[in-house]
């Protein structure tokens, strides 16, 4: 092997640290230990024997650091980082709104003519459908739209059932 004058020179301080670290003197304020086992020795029993040799005893000091398989399995244990989206807002308040005044229907009722007989009361002709009525003011129709007035050209009629007043535009009466 041809290593270089910087090479060798690197090779031997390399190796001057590494021995320094592990042969090296002990302070016992510079390491604190990660945590004290029952006993060194009963870590490693097959050393204990041979514990006049400074690798050996550094080996020994060291037992001690050795993680119980609990803590070192969640080092590796797989994490999810999926966060639940935040609750819906709540639904806004909810105005009571009062119902809608009830409203009488259209009037199924289209004027198609009338009559006035000498000196007598006009009679009004309508249709709904293919039913034809005549009707005199005062009448009632299907039970449930009385015929009230006529005035000005307009007949009114009352929805019964809401006393709802509605008008059906007529013709002059002859």
């Amino acid at each position: 092997m041809n290593l270089s004058k910087r090479g060798k020179w690197l090779t031997a301080v390399a190796a001057l640290v590494a021995g320094y670290v592990v042969f090296g003197p002990k302070e016992p304020d510079s390491v604190e230990p990660a945590r004290r086992g029952a006993s060194a020795a009963a870590h490693v029993p097959h050393v204990a024997a041979a514990s006049s040799a400074p690798v050996v005893r550094s080996l020994l000091l060291l037992a001690h650091r050795v993680v119980d398989q609990t803590t070192s399995g969640s080092l590796f244990a797989t994490h999810s980082w999926y966060t639940p989206p935040p609750p819906p807002p709540p639904p806004p308040p909810v105005a009571a709104v009062a119902p809608a005044a009830p409203t009488a229907p259209p009037l199924p009722y289209q004027f198609i003519g009338s009559y006035k007989p000498d000196g007598q009361a006009p009679v009004f002709f309508l249709t709904s459908g293919d039913r034809v009525y005549d009707v005199h003011v005062g009448d009632t129709l299907d039970n449930n739209y009385s015929v009230d007035s006529f005035d000005n050209g307009q007949l009114v009629l009352t929805y019964k059932p809401l006393n709802i007043k509605q008008q059906l535009l007529a013709g002059v009466p002859q």
